[in-house]
């Protein structure tokens, strides 16, 4: 039972993760940089996830967990830089 809620806790801290960088993020002036940005720190998530399910209760499963990391942090990043980006009013400029 240790297994279950440490990974309960893990993700709810990569949601929470999720959220802060997608909200940092969504502070660029340009939609493509918050994304990229987003994408950047899924990427970290993901490896420093991965890493750390190797020495914990729940090694046997780290790829799963791994890959739940990356898409949860690209999911949820991506709908709080986009929501950020709305909010914060900027709005893309035109090119000549």
């Amino acid at each position: 039972m240790q297994a279950y809620e440490s990974v309960f806790w893990g993700m709810a801290i990569v949601v929470l993760a999720a959220l802060a960088g997608g909200a940092l993020a969504g502070c660029f002036r340009r939609r493509r940089n918050s994304l990229i940005g987003v994408a950047l720190q899924s990427c970290v998530t993901t490896i420093v996830v991965a890493f750390l399910a190797t020495q914990g209760p729940a090694a046997d499963i780290t790829t799963l967990l791994a890959v739940a990391a990356l898409l949860f942090s690209l999911v949820i990043g991506t709908a709080a830089a986009l929501l950020t980006h709305r909010v914060r009013g900027h709005r893309p400029m035109h090119r000549d």
